[in-house]
């Protein structure tokens, strides 16, 4: 409601306040927040002063299907298959030849990869390989791809 009202002007907005409602009781407390002058985008010194739009700074992930993938590795891939989920998923079914590094232990774990490997990493569904991905990319690995849908569409597969 605050931000509908800051939006369109109308009303008081409780800048600089925090209400607080407690249902059960029908209750409103008004907390003052004080500024913190070392506050990235608010304080003295701001270091956020535009919203990211840059997609020049984005870095995009190149991404293939499970389908993709499965000819590359009958092809007789050259490179590293990380899987990037935990030892218990790993442990149900796991694509042969994968090597398991769970992304809970990153980045202290992948600092000891070869940067200069070629790369398809994968999880469950294809999110934590992606987050996966872009860290390797911003941290000097130079051939990594994910492998969307992960090992959820990989089973599917096997099964139709």
């Amino acid at each position: 409601m605050e931000a509908i009202k800051l939006l369109a002007c109308l009303g008081q907005a409780p800048l600089g306040r925090l209400i607080h409602y407690r249902a059960l009781s029908t209750a409103f407390r008004e907390i003052k927040i004080k500024r913190d002058p070392g506050c990235p985008l608010c304080g003295d010194n701001p270091s956020i002063t535009k919203p990211f739009t840059d997609k020049k700074d984005m870095i995009e992930l190149p991404e293939i299907t499970t389908l993709e993938l499965r000819k590359i590795l009958a092809e007789g891939f050259e490179g590293i298959l990380l899987d990037v989920r935990e030892q218990d998923e790993y442990m149900m079914a796991h694509i042969e030849g994968s090597e398991l590094l769970p992304l809970s232990g990153w980045p202290a774990s992948a600092h000891n990869l070869p940067r200069d490997a070629k790369y398809y990493v994968h999880c469950a569904a294809g999110m934590r390989s992606a987050k996966a991905g872009v860290w390797m990319l911003q941290n000097g690995f130079t051939d990594v791809t994910n492998v969307a849908g992960g090992m959820k569409q990989w089973l599917q597969e096997e099964t139709q």
